[in-house]
C-alpha cells in the first residue's frame, strides 16, 4: 500500500511542474527554482582565473516548453542492438611500491619479505655476430663484463633459433664504441645472425638483504644464510645478522610510506609485526622497531631475547595516525647488538583479517575497486614479473624470488605480485583478469600457466593451484581470463632487455607461445582470450605482426591521450583540442584508433585496449599548468568520452585505463626545467590522508554504473551543435565539425536501460530530448560528473564529486539540460 503521505507530495510535485506559462523565464514555484534552459556559463579565460557561473539549473531539472525548442538536441534510442557482449571498462593494477599510492598490499613491507634470492631472464637483439657471440644493440646497458657468465641461452627467432647452451663470458656496453653487451657463447651448430633474439637466464643467490637498507657498525656484517632455515619457511635463503664482537651491531631497515609530501597509508587501529627468528650466538637479542620518522611518531619498540631454535614471533601494537599525521617516512627496523641472529619471513600488516577481503591487498585497495566495479584488471606489474617464470609467480610471498631483466639494471629489489594472489583479487571485485606475461615464457611455461588455470586437481598445475586455495578452475570462476604476451615489445626504449622489437620476430614469438598454449590439454577456446600487443599510432605495424602470426585472439593497444601540452593560452586552447581528440581519433576514418580498427577487423580479430589515459608527460606547460590540466574534470570528461567513442563506433568491447595508483611521473618540459605530470593513476590515495579519487577514476566509476550487455544505436537530430577545432600544438588536434553533444545507450535485454550523454561545451549547457522505443521514461535516475571549472581536481581536497538523483514521471520531449564539460547517466526500468 503506497505511503499516503508520499502519495499527497507526489501530487504536488506533479501539479507544480504543469504549473508553467510559455512566457515565463524564471518562476518560484512550490519553494522551488524552475529555469527555462537557463545556461551556465563559464568564461574562457587562462587556467586558474575565477568563474563567473550564471544562475542556472540543477543537474536533476526537466522543464515543459511548448512548443519544444528549436535548439534541442534530439537523442533517439532505437531498438537495435549496436554490439553485444559489452563489458565495463577495466583498470590497470601496475605494481606495488613503497613511497605513494603504490602501496596496494595487507603486508606493508612486501618489497623482500623472504629475504630471498634473484632469478634473471632477458631478451637481447643481436646487432653484431660472429660465430659464437652475439652483441645487443643497446649501447647504453649498465651490466658490467661478465654479469651473464654462466647463464643459459636460447636463441628464439632467426638464424639460430632453437640454438642453446651456456654463455661463457659477457663484454660490458662501450657507449663511445657504439657496442653493446657482448654474450660469448658456448659451441653451436647453426651460428647467430643480425637480427637474431636471444634469451638468456641465470640464478643469483644471495644477497639476502637486498630490498632492505642495511647498517652495520663496529664490524658487523649481514650475510645470506642458506642451510639453517625454519622449517616453516617457504623459502630458500634467510638473514644472517652478525654483531656479537664488542661494539658490534647490525640491522634492516624497511622503509615505506616515504614521499614526505603526503601519507599515503595511515596507521590506525591494531597491527602485528610478525617475523621467523632464531639466537646464533652472543646476546641473542633482537631489537625490533616501528615508527614515522616525525616528532611522536614512535608506535613500538622491544627488545627480544631469541630462542636457539627457529620461532614464529607475533608482535602486536596499536597506531592511531590520522589525516593530521604530518607527512613522514614509516620505519620498521631490526637490529642487533652484541648478538648473531638468523631472520626470515616478515611481516608489517592490520591484526585482523577484513571479512569483505579474504586478498592480500589492503582493504582501502579493494574498497576502492569494488567501488569502482571494473570490466577487466590488468596486471602487468614490469620488471619483477618480467623477469620472472610461471613457477615463481606461483609461489606465495615469502618464498618468491626477485626476479631481474632490464639491461638498465643490475639488481632487482623487488619481488612480483603473485599470479595467483592477483586472481584472488579479481575474484573478489568482480573483474575479469588480464595477465601480461613474461615475453621471455617458453611454450612448456605457457601450458603448465594453462593447466594451473584450467586444468583438474589431478594434473601437477592444478594440484599447484588447489594447494594454494582454489580448487575449481579459474576458468570456471571468470567467463573470459586475457593473457597477453609481454608488454610494449615495440618499445625498446623504455623497456629494454623486455622486448622483442621487430614486428615480424615478434608475430612469430606469439604463434609458438599461443601454439604451445592451445595444445594443452586443459586449454579451452572460449575461455580465454589470447592477446598480441602492438603500437596505436602504426597500424602498418600491427599488419606486419598479424602477417606473421597465428593463434592469437585479439590486438591490443594503448590510445593514450593529448601527450603533447604546450598551448596554455587559455581555456579553449586546452579543453577545445582536448575534447576534440576522442572524435578525431575514434570516429573519423583518418583517426589512429579507426585506422586500427580496419586493420584488426578485417582479419576477423578483436580490437582491445591494454592502456589509455591522459598522457600528458611532453610540452611547454609550466608545472602549474601541468598540475591544473591533466588531473582536471575536463580531462576525465575527455577520456570517459574517448572510452565510450571507441565501443559506440568501433565496438571494442575490453578496455583498460592506466592506473589505478600512481602519484606522478616526469614531465618532459621541451623549454628545460624538471617537472612532474599528475599521471597515471586514477586515485589520490586509498586510506591515506586524503582517501580521494582523480576525476578520471569517477568517469569511469560513473560509466560503467551504465554499461550493460546490449549496446543501442543513437541517433542524433535537431540542433546537434559543432565547433571547427583549429590546428593545435597540442598533441598536433585538428577537427573541423567536432559533436557538442555525444549519446550512448545500453540494455541489459531485458529490463534495465541507461543512457549517457556527454557536453563537451566549455561554456554551455546544452537541451537534449528523448524519442525512440527505448527513451528514457518512469522514474528515471539521473547521475552526473562536473564541477564548477574545468580544471578543478581533487589533488588537496573533495571538488569533484559525483551527484545522484531521481526524476519522476521523465517526459522524454521536454528539454532537459545538460551542464558544459558534464557527463551525465540515466537510468530505468521497463516492466511489461
Amino acid at each position: 500500500m503506497q505511503n499516503p503521505s508520499k502519495q499527497r507530495n507526489l501530487n504536488l510535485a506533479k501539479s507544480c511542474f504543469r504549473i508553467i506559462t510559455a512566457a515565463a523565464a524564471l518562476f518560484s514555484v512550490c519553494g522551488h527554482p524552475l529555469h527555462v534552459l537557463a545556461k551556465t556559463v563559464v568564461q574562457p579565460d587562462k587556467v586558474g582565473t575565477s568563474t563567473s557561473v550564471e544562475p542556472g539549473p540543477s543537474p536533476m531539472t526537466s522543464v515543459a516548453t511548448t512548443p519544444p525548442d528549436p535548439n534541442a538536441t534530439n537523442i533517439e534510442i532505437g531498438s537495435s542492438v549496436l554490439h553485444t557482449g559489452m563489458k565495463r571498462l577495466g583498470m590497470n593494477i601496475d605494481s606495488q611500491n613503497f613511497y605513494d599510492s603504490g602501496q596496494m598490499m595487507r603486508n606493508l613491507t612486501f618489497r623482500n619479505p623472504g629475504f630471498e634470492g634473484e632469478i634473471w631472464q632477458s631478451i637481447l637483439h643481436c646487432a653484431a655476430v660472429t660465430a659464437t657471440t652475439c652483441t645487443d644493440g643497446n649501447v647504453w646497458a649498465q651490466w658490467p663484463a661478465n654479469f651473464l657468465a654462466g647463464a643459459t641461452f636460447e636463441f628464439i627467432h632467426g638464424a639460430a633459433s632453437g640454438e642453446t647452451g651456456v654463455v661463457v663470458a659477457s663484454g660490458a656496453a662501450n657507449p663511445s664504441k657504439g657496442v653493446g653487451t657482448t654474450l660469448q657463447l658456448s659451441s653451436m651448430t647453426t651460428s647467430p645472425a643480425v637480427g637474431d633474439f636471444v634469451v638468456v637466464k641465470m640464478k643469483v643467490p644471495g644477497n639476502a638483504q637486498a630490498g632492505w637498507w642495511p647498517s652495520t657498525y663496529g664490524g658487523g656484517t649481514l650475510s645470506t644464510e642458506f642451510t639453517d632455515l625454519s622449517p616453516n619457511t617457504l623459502g630458500k635463503q634467510a638473514l644472517r645478522m652478525t654483531a656479537s664482537g664488542s661494539g658490534q651491531s647490525a640491522g634492516v631497515d624497511s622503509y615505506f610510506d616515504s614521499s614526505n609530501t603526503h601519507n599515503f597509508v595511515l596507521l590506525n587501529g591494531p597491527y602485528v609485526i610478525t617475523f621467523r627468528a632464531k639466537g646464533v650466538g652472543g646476546n641473542n637479542q633482537l631489537n625490533v622497531s616501528l615508527g614515522r620518522l616525525i616528532p611522536n611518531g614512535n608506535y613500538f619498540n622491544q627488545t627480544i631475547t631469541l630462542s636457539s631454535a627457529w620461532q614464529d614471533y607475533t608482535l602486536p601494537f596499536r597506531a592511531t595516525e590520522n589525516a593530521s599525521v604530518k607527512p613522514g617516512t614509516v620505519d620498521l627496523h631490526f637490529q642487533t647488538n652484541g648478538g648473531d641472529v638468523l631472520l626470515d619471513d616478515v611481516s608489517l600488516r592490520p591484526a585482523a583479517a577484513s571479512p569483505n577481503n579474504p586478498t592480500v591487498f589492503r582493504d582501502d585497495v579493494v574498497s576502492a575497486l569494488t567501488a569502482l566495479h571494473p570490466g577487466s584488471l590488468r596486471y602487468m606489474d614490469g620488471l619483477p614479473s618480467f623477469g620472472s617464470s610461471i613457477d615463481n609467480m606461483l609461489t606465495p610471498a615469502f618464498g618468491r624470488q626477485r626476479a631481474g631483466s632490464s639491461t638498465q639494471q643490475t639488481e632487482q629489489d623487488d619481488i612480483a605480485i603473485g599470479l595467483h594472489e592477483f586472481l584472488q583479487l579479481c575474484q573478489t571485485v568482480g573483474a575479469e583478469p588480464w595477465y601480461n606475461l613474461p615475453p621471455a615464457i617458453s611454450p612448456l611455461e605457457m601450458q603448465h600457466l594453462i593447466e594451473y588455470l584450467g586444468g583438474s586437481v589431478l594434473t601437477p598445475y592444478g594440484a599447484k593451484r588447489a594447494a594454494l586455495g582454489q580448487i575449481l578452475p579459474w576458468t570456471l570462476v571468470f567467463p573470459t581470463i586475457h593473457l597477453e604476451l609481454g608488454n610494449e615489445q615495440w618499445n625498446y626504449p623504455t623497456f629494454p632487455g623486455n622486448a622483442i622489437n621487430d614486428p615480424i620476430a615478434y608475430g612469430n614469438r606469439v604463434a609458438t607461445i599461443f601454439g604451445a598454449a592451445r595444445r594443452s590439454p586443459s586449454y579451452n577456446q572460449k575461455s580465454f582470450d589470447l592477446i598480441m600487443g602492438s603500437f596505436v599510432l602504426n597500424s602498418w605495424y600491427t599488419g606486419q605482426e598479424m602477417a606473421s602470426s597465428s593463434g592469437y585472439d585479439s590486438i591490443a593497444v594503448a590510445p593514450y591521450l593529448f601527450s603533447t601540452l604546450n598551448d596554455t593560452s587559455s581555456h579553449e586552447a586546452i579543453f577545445g583540442p582536448m575534447f576534440a581528440q576522442p572524435e578525431m581519433w575514434d570516429s573519423v576514418s583518418t583517426g589512429w584508433m579507426a585506422q586500427q580498427s580496419q586493420t584488426v577487423t578485417a582479419a576477423g580479430k578483436t580490437l582491445v585496449t591494454y592502456e589509455e589515459n591522459l598522457g600528458t608527460s611532453s610540452g611547454t606547460a609550466t608545472q602549474s599548468m601541468v598540475n591544473a590540466v591533466v588531473p582536471s574534470v575536463g580531462g576525465a570528461i575527455a577520456m570517459a568520452d574517448h572510452m565510450l567513442l571507441q565501443m559506440r563506433d568501433l565496438g571494442i568491447k575490453t578496455q583498460n585505463v592506466w592506473a589505478l595508483p600512481g602519484a606522478a611521473i616526469q614531465f618532459n618540459n621541451t623549454n628545460g626545467g624538471s617537472e612532474s605530470s599528475p599521471l597515471f593513476g586514477t586515485v589520490v590515495d586509498m586510506g591515506g590522508q586524503i582517501n580521494l579519487r582523480r576525476p578520471v577514476f569517477l568517469a569511469e566509476q560513473l560509466t560503467n554504473t551504465a554499461i550493460m550487455r546490449n549496446m543501442l544505436a543513437t541517433t542524433i537530430t535537431g540542433a546537434n551543435p559543432t565547433w571547427n577545432q583549429a590546428a593545435s600544438t597540442n598533441d598536433s588536434i585538428q577537427l573541423n565539425g567536432a559533436h557538442f553533444l555525444q549519446a550512448f545507450a545500453f540494455s541489459d535485454g531485458i529490463f534495465q536501460h541507461s543512457a549517457v550523454v556527454i557536453n563537451l561545451s566549455r561554456t554551455s549547457s546544452l537541451p537534449i530530448t528523448f524519442s525512440g522505443p527505448n527513451a528514457p521514461k518512469g522514474t528515471v535516475g539521473v547521475s552526473v560528473l562536473t564541477s564548477a571549472n574545468l580544471t578543478d581536481n581533487n589533488e588537496t581536497g573533495a571538488n569533484v564529486n559525483l551527484s545522484h538523483g531521481s526524476i519522476p514521471n521523465f517526459q522524454k520531449a521536454t528539454p532537459y539540460s545538460v551542464p558544459p564539460f558534464s557527463l551525465t547517466v540515466f537510468t530505468w526500468a521497463v516492466y511489461p
